[in-house]
């Protein structure tokens, strides 16, 4: 009758930690998949906003607009200005002198969990990971066979800024449009494209889809040279000062 007893305190007692153990699996297992699918959903989300980022600085670029405002949820994650990233223009035309100009300007960088980043820069929209990335939006630059029109979109702000852990707004105020170089008269033998930033693999693919080849230069930084200049019949260089501050 002991041995019974004690039998089936034991069989309990294997049951019990057998339910035990496999819920707290399917627990673990179930919450890395609920946090998976809120870190997706978050992210999504946030690129979603910077497309409504992207649209509302399309206005003040294309459009006149003075000024816009985008409110973006950020949850867990962090949104900053940080660490201005160089363009760099350089045109060879036959006259004299070279066209060459550089401009500092501040990427708008969305950080999510597992290093995710959502990224405005000069105009582009990119989407990476610590491994690879993406182009989500395309710069506003147009090139055929014969034309050449190249947008830099300069954010720019005092100092980097970094909030987090609630819902910003990003605002966004058109200072100036400066079209600084113009050649509707053909003759150009270069048309090159610097950049340094965090993102050169990006660009360099992005550019190279778009008739250009780049080469690197420097730790994050490309040269970029246009195909077949001597085809260019007009090219504009245009850039805009946008000036960016986050608020809480």
């Amino acid at each position: 009758m002991r041995d019974r007893a004690v039998s089936e305190v034991l069989s309990f007692t294997l049951v019990f930690a057998l339910v035990v153990t496999s819920v707290a699996i399917v627990s673990v297992s179930g919450l890395g998949s609920l946090q998976d699918a809120r870190d997706a959903e978050q992210l999504e989300n946030a690129e979603r906003a910077f497309d409504v980022f992207a649209d509302n600085l399309a206005d003040l670029h294309r459009q006149g607009a003075p000024s816009r405002a985008t409110e973006i949820s950020l949850a867990q994650a962090q949104l900053a200005t940080e660490d201005n990233v160089t363009m760099s223009v350089e045109i060879e035309d036959g006259s004299a002198s070279t066209f060459t100009q550089s401009w500092e300007v501040r990427p708008l960088v969305y950080s999510g969990n597992q290093d995710r980043e959502l990224v405005y820069e000069a105009g582009a929209v990119f989407r990476t990971n610590r491994d690879s990335g993406i182009v989500v939006r395309e710069p506003p630059l147009a090139v055929n066979d014969d034309r050449v029109l190249f947008s830099i979109i300069g954010l720019n702000s005092p100092q980097v800024q970094s909030l987090g852990g609630s819902t910003v707004l990003v605002r966004t105020d058109h200072r100036a449009a400066d079209v600084v170089y113009t050649n509707t008269t053909g003759g150009i033998t270069r048309f090159e494209v610097t950049v340094r930033s965090p993102r050169s693999t990006l660009w360099s693919d992005y550019f190279e889809s778009n008739g250009f080849t780049c080469s690197n230069v420097g730790p994050q930084e490309i040269e970029c040279d246009h195909d077949s200049p001597g085809t260019l019949d007009r090219a504009y260089v245009v850039y805009h000062d946008i000036g960016v501050a986050i608020d809480q």
